[in-house]
């Protein structure tokens, strides 16, 4: 879901360039990249996140290990996390990438407070 409205906006984006002056493009584009968007390189590698107007989060971190040696590799640490508006739940996975490869822990988190939470909420 989060893919095919990443695709909508870059063709809204595309055809409103093309339609446009060069100005108002300019303008629009720099400030929706900085509110959603911040990315910075480190000493060691970079770090990035994106938030999404719907909640959807991502974090990462690349760090260079060993550097300069044979054993040099990236290494890569991050999450992100999506909605489901129509289930109210979150979905979180938490990352890592090296010479090893991928692995990932999962999470789900149902946005709604149980019976039971409510009630000693209200205590």
């Amino acid at each position: 879901m989060t893919a095919a409205k990443l695709i909508l906006f870059t063709a809204m984006l595309a055809l409103t360039a093309s339609c446009c002056s060069a100005g108002w493009v300019d303008y629009l584009f720099p400030t929706l990249m900085t509110e959603f968007y911040n990315q910075a390189p480190t000493k060691e590698g970079y770090r990035f996140d994106l938030k999404e107007p719907n909640g959807s989060t991502r974090e990462e971190v690349g760090v260079i290990m060993n550097p300069n040696t044979p054993e040099e590799q990236l290494v890569v640490m991050g999450s992100y996390s999506t909605y489901d508006e129509k289930t109210d739940t979150d979905t979180i996975t938490m990352y890592t990438a090296d010479k090893d490869g991928y692995k990932a822990r999962y999470m789900i988190k149902n946005r709604k407070l149980s019976p039971g939470g409510l009630k000693s909420l209200a205590g």
